[in-house]
This record gives C-alpha cells, structure tokens and sequence, in this order.
C-alpha cells in the first residue's frame, strides 16, 4: 500500500494498493487535470528529484520551496515564535534534510494550511514532528485526501493558537480559506 501523490497538485491520498482513479482536487473547477490525464507519483520519487531550499524572508519568517518546481509551484511559511513554530501550507517534498533543517530552526509546534491545493503532504509534515497538529477549516472537509488524526477541523471565524496568532477564515479560493 503506497500514499499516491497527485502529480498536478501534489495532494497525497490515503495509502492504496493502486493508484487512485481520479484527483477531486484538480477536477474541480479552480485546479486542472492535465491533457495526458491523471499522473501519480509518491514521496519515495519525490525524495530522489526535489530538495526543498530555505530563505530566510525577514526575521523569524522563512520560506520553503522545492526545486525543482512541485505541483502548482508551493511553497511554505515557517514562522518562529517564543512559544513554538508554525509551518503555513505544505510543500510536497520532505526529507531528512528538510527535518533537520526545520529542527535546527527550533522544529514546529503545528501547521495550519490556507486552502487544498497546500495540503500536499500535510500529514507526513505532522508525523516527522511528533504528530504535530493541522489546523484546517471545517468548510474545506471534503478535500481532504488523507485523512489522519492530527487533522483538526476548526469552525467559525477565527482561532486563536500559541504565541499570539490567529487564522482567520478570509473566504475566496475555497470556502474555508
């Protein structure tokens, strides 16, 4: 049984023993499928052409991005506190070198993503933490592709986490933006 990754969007689905018939995500109205169809690949091939790359935006804000490219182009936010880190959104490619890079920034405390096309690989980011947990809105349920129990469902406007932040369900792209 293999988590496939959606090639387009880089969402990863729940362990199968084949490749899932279809992506919901990029049969949506917002995503795409592409002209040779569905491709699937997994975080095993991902590990042998990606590596992610971190820059350092302003202080305790860093940027994560996969080279070569992944998926739609993701990237993620590591935002450091004094009360622990958060990662915002998920890139599709993690590794040992990702982990100890995040570690050496003071590891994570939780993630909380924007919308599905940043769901990636949400839950292998929870599970190299510690099992950290994922924050997403109760409005975007249906997208998740993977479920896991360190996925926590919020509702309503805000919520407030450590360290003085709070998520705010914006609208626009996907309901529980």
């Amino acid at each position: 049984m293999k988590h496939f990754i959606c090639v387009t969007c880089s969402t990863q689905f729940a362990a199968t023993e084949k490749e899932p018939d279809r992506c919901p995500i990029c049969e949506d109205e917002r995503q795409y499928v592409g002209r040779s169809g569905q491709k699937w690949t997994n975080l095993d091939e991902y590990r042998k052409t990606h590596k992610n790359v971190f820059a350092e935006e302003e202080t305790d804000l860093h940027t994560i991005h996969p080279q070569p490219k992944a998926g739609i182009g993701q990237r993620a936010f590591l935002l450091r506190t004094k009360e622990g880190n958060i990662l915002w959104d998920c890139v599709p490619p993690i590794d040992d070198a990702t982990v100890e890079a995040v570690k050496k920034l003071g590891g994570l405390a939780a993630i909380a993503v924007s919308h599905p096309h940043y769901y990636t690989t949400m839950v292998e980011w929870s599970h190299a933490f510690g099992k950290i947990p994922i924050h997403v809105h109760k409005l975007d349920t249906k997208w998740v592709m993977r479920p896991d129990d360190t996925v926590k469902f919020w509702q309503g406007e805000t919520k407030s986490l450590f360290g003085g932040l709070t998520l705010v369900k914006t609208g626009g792209h996907f309901d529980g933006f």
